[in-house]
């Protein structure tokens, strides 16, 4: 009971911070609308700081509760870790929260980190992960946890880069090449999991999740990329779609991480004597 309240509430900081990352950045859209300072805090961003304040007490209590039994840990050493981690973000992004605007690329891209790492705290709490894992045989090359490992940098580097193009930092070219790259990057991961363990329920439902994720993320990043060449961008239906881009890739960063951990759990390097014809990317 005490770790399924665990698993519980580490939904409830995912979901409150999905909706953090939401308000973000619509505050951000109407700053850049209005052109000047805002005088007071708008009903939005009272909602957006009440928000922050819940995540971190949630996150708090999170660790608490986890030193509270950790003589028989949910999942070993896993979530301490994570748990600290987490604890030591909310912190850094309070303190962010406090300096903003100077800081708010990287309040940005925290509140993304804070999100992924949430997503891992869910998947670590659950019943599931605390049974027995069905093992699946990894038959590429390079393997699996480096193939998802390289995906999972990718995307935090394409959610740096639209940060930056946000904050008017950056050019949106790099940031559209790029997202060619990250796409690519994880629907061949998807691909590559369906192909090694179709039968297997939590790698194929993840790895499918992931797929439809990243291309409701194209189509939204393309429309936002439009938006804004018809400099329509600060209007409604560009803060909508821009926010909603921005909701995506916070989903995006979440089922890569939720894809890496279901692999390094399940999948196991195949032997020799069970390997038989290794699938290799170049063919």
């Amino acid at each position: 009971m005490r770790t399924s309240g665990l698993h519980r509430s580490a939904w409830a900081v995912a979901v409150l911070t999905l909706l953090l990352v939401m308000t973000g950045a619509v505050n951000f859209s109407n700053s850049i609308a209005s052109h000047t300072p805002a005088q007071g805090l708008s009903p939005l961003q009272l909602v957006h700081r009440g928000l922050a304040v819940i995540v971190g007490l949630l996150t708090l209590t999170l660790v608490y509760w986890w030193s509270q039994i950790q003589q028989r840990p949910p999942s070993g050493p896993w979530f301490g870790q994570l748990g600290w981690s987490a604890l030591g973000l909310v912190i850094a992004q309070a303190a962010l929260g406090l300096t903003a605007p100077s800081a708010a690329v990287l309040h940005a891209i925290l509140a993304q980190l804070f999100f992924g790492l949430s997503i891992a705290i869910v998947v670590v709490t659950s019943q599931a992960w605390s049974k027995e894992a069905e093992l699946v045989d990894d038959r590429m090359r390079p393997p699996m946890p480096t193939l998802a490992n390289l995906t999972l940098i990718l995307v935090l580097i394409q959610i740096t880069l639209g940060a930056l193009v946000r904050h008017k930092l950056l050019g949106v070219v790099s940031h559209m090449g790029f997202a060619v790259l990250v796409a690519l990057a994880a629907m061949m991961l998807g691909m590559c999991v369906l192909h090694q363990a179709p039968e297997h329920r939590r790698l194929r439902s993840t790895a499918i999740h992931l797929m439809v994720i990243v291309g409701v993320q194209v189509f939204l990043g393309f429309s936002a990329f439009i938006l804004q060449i018809m400099d329509v961008e600060t209007a409604l239906a560009g803060v909508i779609v821009t926010t909603a881009h921005v909701a995506t890739a916070a989903l995006t960063l979440g089922a890569t991480v939720m894809l890496k951990l279901e692999i390094q759990r399940s999948m196991r390097a195949a032997s020799p004597q069970r390997e038989g014809a290794r699938p290799t990317i170049a063919n």
